[in-house]
C-alpha cells in the first residue's frame, strides 16, 4: 500500500512539472526567432536585411530566390522585406530595420529621393547599406547601377528593326505600359522611344497607361488604351508582366500576332521569352534584365563593406550589362539569369 501511495505521488509531481513546462504563451502571439542567430557551434552569424520593390513582380521574386540561395550558401541570417510597391511602406520598414540592428542592408527603394533619405537614416544608425536597381539621391554608398533608359533603348532598337523588316509599309504607332509608382520606369519608356527613333525618327507613343507592374492590371489598362487609340500597333511594357498584359489585350481583339502588332518587353523571364520564341506571337523584342546578376553583385558589394574591403559611405557604382534577348539566346538567358 505504501509503495502504491509513493508511486501516485511521483506521478502527480511529474504531471505538475509538465503543466509548468507547457504554460501558454504570452499575449504577444507566436514566439520570435532569437536575434542572436548563433550557429550550432556558438559562432555568431551575419544578419542581413534586403528590401524588394514587390514580391508580386516576377523579376523581384527571382531577386529574392537568389538572395536566399546566397544566404544559405554562406550561412547568413537573411530577412526579406517586401515594399509592396508603396513609398509609405518603405518609410515604415526603415524604422523596423534600424530597430533590428542588422550587420548590413541591401535596398532598392521606389524612387531616388526617398531612397537617399532612407540610406542616410541607416548610415546614421551605423548600418552598412548597398543599393540596387536605382541609385540614392543625396546619399553615397556602394551601389549596383542599372541604366533605366538603356533598358528602353535596347528594346526600342530591336523592336524598330523588327518592324522595318516585317512591316515596311505600315507606320508604327506606339503605346506604353508604365509603372507610375516607380518614376524611373518613365526613363524606360523614354528610352524605348529614343531607341525606336533610330529607325523611325517620327515615332511617338500616343499614350502611356499605368499597369502597376502586374499582368492583370496591365491587361485592364490596355483594354481601355486600345479602345481609345485603335491605331496603336506597337506596345512597350516596362517589365515582362506589363508587356504580357498588353499582349493579352491585343489578343482579345484578335491583334496579338506578329502579322498585326508588335510588343516589346524588359526582363526576359520564362514567360516573355516563350512568347519571343513563338513565331506567331506579337512579342518580338526583349531587353534582358538579370535578377540573378543584380542580386549577386549587391550581395558581394555588401560582404566587401562588412569585411572592411570597401568604405561604407563612399560612392562605388557597379553597372549591369544590358543586352537584347533574341530567339536564339532566349533559352540560355532564362536558364542563366532566373532561379
Amino acid at each position: 500500500m505504501k509503495k502504491l501511495i509513493a508511486l501516485l505521488l511521483c506521478v502527480c509531481l511529474l504531471l505538475s512539472a509538465a503543466a509548468c513546462t507547457n504554460a501558454p504563451a504570452d499575449d504577444k502571439g507566436t514566439a520570435q526567432a532569437d536575434s542572436s542567430s548563433a550557429n550550432p557551434d556558438g559562432e555568431q552569424r551575419l544578419r542581413i536585411v534586403a528590401t524588394l520593390q514587390s514580391q508580386q513582380i516576377n523579376f523581384w521574386s527571382n531577386v529574392q530566390h537568389t538572395l536566399e540561395r546566397l544566404a544559405k550558401e554562406e550561412n547568413v541570417d537573411l530577412t526579406i522585406m517586401d515594399l509592396n510597391g508603396d513609398v509609405t511602406t518603405f518609410a515604415n520598414v526603415i524604422d523596423d530595420i534600424v530597430a533590428m540592428k542588422p550587420d548590413g542592408v541591401i535596398t532598392c527603394g521606389l524612387e531616388t529621393s526617398t531612397l537617399g533619405i532612407h540610406v542616410k537614416t541607416l548610415q546614421d544608425a551605423g548600418i552598412p547599406v548597398v543599393t540596387y536597381n536605382i541609385s540614392p539621391e543625396g546619399a553615397t554608398c556602394p551601389r549596383v547601377v542599372a541604366d533605366q533608359s538603356e533598358f528602353g533603348r535596347v528594346a526600342g532598337t530591336a523592336a524598330a528593326e523588327y518592324w522595318k523588316e516585317n512591316h515596311p509599309d505600315t507606320t508604327p504607332v506606339g503605346g506604353a505600359v508604365d509603372l507610375y509608382s516607380a518614376p524611373q520606369c518613365k526613363e524606360r519608356v523614354d528610352g524605348f522611344v529614343e531607341g525606336f527613333r533610330t529607325v523611325y525618327p517620327d515615332f511617338e507613343v500616343v499614350q502611356s497607361v499605368d499597369g502597376g507592374g502586374s499582368r492583370s492590371v496591365s491587361l485592364a489598362a490596355c483594354e481601355d488604351l486600345l479602345q481609345a487609340h485603335p491605331e496603336i500597333n506597337v506596345m512597350f511594357g516596362i517589365n515582362a508582366d506589363s508587356a504580357l498584359g498588353a499582349l493579352d489585350a491585343l489578343r482579345e481583339i484578335n491583334r496579338g500576332t506578329s502579322a498585326d502588332s508588335l510588343v516589346a518587353s524588359v526582363d526576359g523571364t520564362e514567360a516573355d521569352c516563350a512568347e519571343l520564341k513563338d513565331p506567331s506571337s506579337a512579342l518580338k523584342a526583349v531587353a534582358g534584365n538579370s535578377p540573378r546578376i543584380m542580386a549577386e553583385m549587391a550581395w558581394n558589394l555588401l560582404m566587401q563593406v562588412i569585411r572592411g574591403e570597401l568604405p561604407a559611405n563612399e560612392d562605388y557604382p557597379q553597372s549591369l550589362e544590358i543586352v537584347a534577348v533574341t530567339t536564339d539566346t532566349a533559352d540560355s538567358w532564362v536558364k542563366e539569369n532566373f532561379e
